[in-house]
């Protein structure tokens, strides 16, 4: 004689309902982990996007390229003696078209005929160089140029230029050492990826700096 169906004991359904609540949580948890991935994936690669877009062209090396105060010539500056100095900026002086540089643009602004430094130009301009050239001198630009050559720059942006000294002031007995130049400028341009390296506009050649002297 068959026995009837005998009702599951209770410790056996709860082990059924552990078994299930396991098994939805560890599908709940494999999702929040994927789902987690899939936003670190995402937030990476989007991080890498933004850093691609911000990073500065090949074209810009104030430290390398062929320009007044690279790594090469501020090192001979450094070195010179307060005379010779004075003498190699009253050369960059008399020369038009002597001075390049590259920096980072940072603000810009009209001149009025009133203010005395728009003798120089109608617009100025301030950039600097964030990654000192040479041990930890850092290196501030002014600029003055054009409407025309100054409003298109866009801030945060590299630019090159070239042009004609109107003064620097080296802040040599200061921590960190201090460089600031003010610079009559004839060619302003944004260094893009299309820039080739080391080419700004065509000027008379700089007045070299005297050579370092032998220690």
């Amino acid at each position: 004689m068959r026995r009837p169906p005998t009702a599951p004991s209770l410790s056996g359904g709860l082990r059924a309902l552990a078994a299930r609540g396991l098994a939805l949580g560890t599908t709940a948890l494999t999702t929040a982990l994927t789902m987690a991935l899939t936003m670190a994936l995402t937030m990476t690669a989007c991080q890498q996007e933004k850093k691609d877009l911000l990073a500065l062209p090949a074209a810009y090396n104030p430290a390398g390229a062929d320009l007044t105060l690279n790594k090469k010539n501020l090192e001979a500056f450094n070195l010179m003696s307060k005379d010779a100095r004075r003498q190699h900026l009253k050369q960059l002086k008399e020369t038009p078209g002597s001075f390049s540089g590259q920096a980072i643009f940072q603000s810009g602004n009209g001149l009025a005929p009133t203010v005395e430094d728009s003798q120089h130009g109608a617009y100025e301009l301030f950039a600097h160089v964030p990654e000192p050239p040479l041990y930890e001198i850092t290196i501030d630009y002014q600029i003055f140029t054009t409407p025309e050559l100054g409003r298109p720059l866009a801030p945060n942006h590299a630019l090159q230029f070239r042009g004609t000294l109107v003064d620097l002031r080296f802040e040599d007995e200061t921590k960190p050492r201090k460089i600031t130049v003010r610079v009559k400028a004839d060619s302003v341009e944004t260094i893009t990826d299309k820039t080739v390296a080391g080419a700004p506009a065509v000027a008379p050649a700089a007045p070299a700096a005297p050579a370092a002297p032998a220690p």
